[in-house]
């Protein structure tokens, strides 16, 4: 079965990987990305404009005509990370990073769900959090808030959607190769004196680190939780994650953080 796939952010990392994988299935893709001029014109795939972090973008969007025709399937995947100690982070900062990874992919989550009533009741709504959505990790406070109000948000999605053919799913990813060594990250508060040396060890180890998964491990994943007709609402995704989620559920707070602090602050 072929399908009609919505894909926000999918011209780099997981996305761009997630939408190269679903083109190679016969799907038809529409992709969003923040330039469309700038990307290659491919068979099946449409690029539409969107800028999560500007309100006239997402009106624009959610009014453009790609929603005349029914999508099966709807991937909440663009957003980005901050990089921030929690007490010295501007307010500015903080404030864009939960405009575009909450507020606008709720906007679109809303939209979609509009979408999913309106043409036949049924469809998949998925979103692209992170691990980091059920536990937390130095200097990643900010977009872990994002990704944990993320979570709440579908999981109380998947209970408002239950007994219809909406089916709704999170996706939780570690580390991936190009999500922070090489783009994706923005830091703020970076100068404040207790955290200069903490950061500048973190983003050595972030790129030379070996424990990233490539961007196309989790797209496999993406693909394959699309097309599970289960109501299975949550799947850990790359590297490492499963085990980490497994360890936050079952270990002691303390053992927790001291296999935290060793792992990024390598103390």
């Amino acid at each position: 079965m072929t399908a009609r796939i919505l894909v926000t952010g999918g011209s780099q990392g997981i996305g761009r990987a997630l939408v190269t994988r679903l083109l190679t299935g016969g799907h038809t893709v529409v992709a969003t990305t923040r330039n469309p001029s700038q990307q290659p014109t491919e068979a099946r795939l449409t690029w539409i404009g969107l800028d999560l972090e500007t309100a006239s973008s997402i009106e624009e969007f959610c009014t453009n005509s790609i929603w005349d025709t029914p999508f099966d399937m709807v991937v909440n995947n663009a957003g980005f990370g901050l990089i921030a100690p929690i007490e010295s982070a501007e307010d500015a900062a903080i404030r864009a990073q939960f405009e575009a990874n909450f507020f606008a992919t709720m906007r679109l989550t809303q939209h979609a769900m509009a979408h999913f009533r309106t043409f036949n009741a049924r469809g998949t709504l998925m979103v692209n959090t992170s691990i980091g959505g059920r536990m937390a990790f130095p200097y990643f406070g900010y977009y872990n808030a994002t990704k944990h109000a993320l979570e709440a948000a579908y999981e109380a999605l998947w209970y408002e959607c239950a007994g219809s053919a909406i089916r709704i799913k999170i996706i939780e990813p570690g580390f991936t190769q190009t999500q922070f060594a090489t783009h994706g990250m923005r830091s703020s508060g970076a100068s404040h004196p207790s955290h200069v040396d903490a950061l500048d060890r973190l983003a050595t180890a972030m790129k030379t680190g070996q424990t990233a998964s490539d961007p196309d491990v989790v797209a496999q994943k993406i693909e394959s939780a699309l097309f599970d007709q289960s109501n299975r609402l949550r799947y850990a995704a790359g590297k490492h994650a499963g085990t980490l989620l497994f360890l936050r559920k079952v270990l002691p707070d303390a053992w927790f953080q001291a296999l935290v602090k060793k792992a990024v602050l390598r103390s």
